[in-house]
């Protein structure tokens, strides 16, 4: 039986799935696009919701420990957009976000309330929290929910700069529920 705490993060993951999704209809002809110069393109804003290349998101979420956590860096603003992925088209960027998410929570799915007390030291997160020591369900809360809805805002931006007409979805602000 799937944990109720993994349960929840899996509903707000799928609201912010159908954001992207909806967001992202037509715009196959606008991925270099931006909403203002000096902005991320529609393609960079993908790329950086893929991990960097070859790094796995389960890898990460497997360091996560209840005695002493692991340091993780992350670089706040990051993307990598690779020859490989300049070259992606918007259903294969699609579906390699999609393969990561599903990946993370088929992960989440084999973990029970021991392991989901694990912890890692992020010092990014020290600011928001008032802690660098970051729960392993708060961090996947923080990147496939709300940073994923704050990215899918970004890209209703670009859509509006395409002059495309408005997703017929919005997203949820942070903590609303659907």
């Amino acid at each position: 039986m799937v944990n109720a705490t993994v349960k929840e993060l899996q509903r707000k993951n799928d609201a912010a799935w159908e954001a992207l999704g909806r967001v992202l209809g037509g715009m196959e002809a606008h991925l270099e696009q931006a909403d203002a110069p000096g902005e991320w393109t529609a393609r960079q804003v993908l790329c950086h919701l893929l991990f960097e290349p070859g790094s796995k998101p389960v890898t990460l979420l497997e360091r996560f420990a209840t005695g002493d956590p692991p340091l993780v860096e992350i670089a706040p603003g990051a993307v990598t957009v690779t020859l490989e992925r300049r070259r992606m088209r918007l259903a294969d960027l699609v579906a390699a976000i999609d393969a990561q998410r599903r990946e993370v929570f088929g992960y989440l799915e084999t973990l029970g309330e021991a392991d989901l007390a694990g912890r890692a030291r992020i010092p990014v997160f020290a600011p928001l929290l008032g802690t660098d020591e970051v729960p392993l369900p708060v961090f996947v809360g923080a990147m496939f929910d709300r940073h994923w809805v704050g990215h899918a805002r970004q890209l209703a931006k670009i859509r509006r700069a395409a002059g495309l007409p408005e997703a017929k979805y919005t997203t949820p602000t942070p903590g609303e529920t659907r």
